[in-house]
């Protein structure tokens, strides 16, 4: 990877950040989440924490969380495009996010899966998390899984 790598933090979604999200959105997942799903999920969020990396100024990964209550902080959601993975990017993310959230007296980071994600999962589990549980919704093939990480 050439080029210059960048890590910004934005603390409120704004119009030209939902429009670099959704289109990382689009990159990374096979089913991304709409604006509209964003913008609404967000709107009613508190503490929300949008890391964005650039390379050479173009958003190649981000990583969102927010507050979940007093003491735990929930990274929700995130990713890589594909031709800058395996590059450490996503950890790089993950740290920041962790130092924001513990910087802000959050206890608990926790966050959730599925198993079609492998590679979120392994990082998850490499960066201190344990699994708490699975949910299986009805109807459903995917299981989720749930994570937590201690901050302190």
């Amino acid at each position: 990877m050439s080029g210059i790598l960048d890590f910004k933090l934005y603390k409120e979604l704004d119009g030209k950040i939902l429009d670099e999200v959704s289109q990382l959105e689009e990159k990374v997942f096979p089913k991304p989440l709409t604006k509209e799903k964003i913008k609404r999920e967000l709107s009613t969020k508190h503490n929300i924490s949008i890391f964005i990396a650039y390379l050479d100024g173009r958003p190649i990964a981000y990583k969102i969380g927010f507050e979940r209550s007093g003491r735990i902080y929930y990274s929700w959601i995130g990713g890589v495009v594909s031709e800058n993975r395996g590059r450490g990017i996503a950890t790089k993310l993950m740290s920041l996010q962790h130092m924001h959230a513990k910087k802000m007296s959050y206890k608990v980071i926790c966050t959730q899966t599925d198993n079609s994600f492998r590679p979120m999962l392994i990082l998850n589990l490499k960066s201190g998390f344990d699994i708490k549980g699975t949910i299986q919704s009805t109807g459903d093939n995917y299981v989720t899984i749930v994570l937590e990480k201690n901050l302190e």
